[in-house]
């Protein structure tokens, strides 16, 4: 997983070698962000560990379509200021209730993030 483009890092703060995917965005991230991922609900995001889980071809077939790169050219098209590895799980909750709730960074949202 880590040789499709931009799955080397976590999608969401860029930490290094990520060992857990969001298999319904086709993205890889972090233990710190998989569990603000978790506590969105599985109706915003699917966790599996790369390493621990069993994945079926269809799982497979979809993270090798999408990836970080380009699920983040349309899910962080109006970000300003991204979280970092060692961002708290506060600052990391904020900005992915932004990404993946309100879709505030999203490609077709022109007004860019918004603090809601």
């Amino acid at each position: 997983m880590h040789s499709i483009p931009g799955n080397s890092r976590c999608a969401d703060c860029a930490a290094p070698d990520p060992e857990w995917a969001c298999i319904d965005h086709g993205t890889t991230i972090c233990i710190d962000c998989s569990g603000v991922h978790r506590s969105m609900g599985v109706n915003v995001s699917k966790v599996r560990s790369l390493l621990l889980d069993n994945w079926t071809e269809d799982i497979i077939s979809q993270m090798v379509e999408k990836g970080n790169t380009k699920f983040n050219e349309v899910y962080e098209c109006n970000v300003s200021e991204k979280i970092v590895p060692d961002s708290t799980r506060e600052e990391r909750s904020v900005f992915m209730r932004k990404k993946y709730i309100l879709k505030a960074y999203y490609k077709d949202n022109p007004s860019g993030a918004q603090d809601t």
